[in-house]
């Protein structure tokens, strides 16, 4: 997976080779784990360029999206900062296309659920939000052990790989070919509590290159190898190859700080006028299903 006019959707058979499900997204893989995303020095941005690029990576995604879904565009919808940005960007290139959206939450007044369905009602989805109960959970759980016997099963739900697994479920039954979703602008932006520690910028280049390192083996496999064992492909915008690049001219302190994460992708959602309380939202860091309350 280059940049997003090179991709190729293709249909499972035509890659997929014996059980291994991420053959697809080797090139992707590759490129990230080649890539130094800190910036060389006196390296130059601006945020007209990126959200110029940002639009255009949006704007194809899309379009790919509304070609291989005969005319939706499927993504998932947490009601954070990443999500509902690239839900604006969409609704801004596409502005009477379906666009359908999903949320998981752990009650109807979880995080997820409640700032999802503020930014689905501005931006006008076909939205839908999956509270599983208690025997779905332990269906997900006995299905997780019978597809993935060599996983960790405390380490799944811990992380929230076994939520993975359940929202995908979910979103299966709509058959979707396609799903747009949100990895790694985390990573490149600096969106995670240890990227904004009051440190020094040697320390926080190699938190920078650790949380990168870990983007693969950590979450897009898991991920992957999920969004495969139900039959959907994902298209992944913000791990565009122009987006790389120019994030990662970004000096460390104009991506986060102590006081703001994500600064450069803060002003665009305002600019796209992103209600306030998804941009004021705290950051919640990834707990399992099983432990939500």
């Amino acid at each position: 997976m280059e940049s997003l006019n090179e991709q190729r959707i293709v249909n499972k058979s035509e890659y997929k080779i014996e059980d291994d499900a991420l053959i697809k997204y080797g090139k992707l893989f590759e490129r990230i784990k080649e890539t130094n995303i800190l910036p060389v020095e006196n390296s130059e941005w601006s945020l007209e360029s990126l959200e110029q690029e940002m639009n255009q990576v949006f704007l194809e995604c899309g379009q790919t999206a509304l070609d291989v879904n005969s005319g939706k565009i499927y993504t998932t919808l947490s009601g954070g900062l990443d999500s509902t940005l690239a839900l604006a960007f969409l609704r801004k290139n596409f502005p009477t296309n379906e666009i359908v959206t999903f949320t998981m939450g752990g009650t109807s007044n979880h995080e997820d659920i409640s700032h999802a369905r503020l930014a689905a009602k501005k931006f006008a989805t076909n939205h839908h939000e999956f509270i599983p109960i208690v025997d779905e959970i332990q269906k997900a759980l006995d299905e997780y052990k019978l597809k993935f016997p060599e996983s960790d099963l405390k380490k799944a739900t811990e992380t929230g790989d076994l939520d993975v697994y359940l929202l995908y479920k979910y979103i299966s039954e709509f058959e979707p070919k396609v799903l747009l979703a949100y990895d790694g602008i985390d990573e490149l932006m600096g969106g995670y509590w240890n990227h904004r520690k009051d440190i020094g910028l040697a320390e926080r280049k190699n938190i920078y290159t650790n949380f990168w390192n870990k983007l693969v083996p950590d979450h897009l496999v898991p991920l992957l190898t999920t969004s495969d064992s139900f039959g959907i492909d994902l298209l992944f915008p913000y791990l565009d190859t122009r987006l790389i690049k120019t994030i990662s001219n970004i000096p460390l302190s104009d991506r986060s700080s102590i006081e703001e994460s994500k600064k450069p992708l803060r002003v665009m959602a305002r600019e796209l006028d992103v209600p306030k309380e998804i941009l004021e939202r705290r950051k919640r860091g990834q707990v399992g299903m099983l432990n939500l309350e």
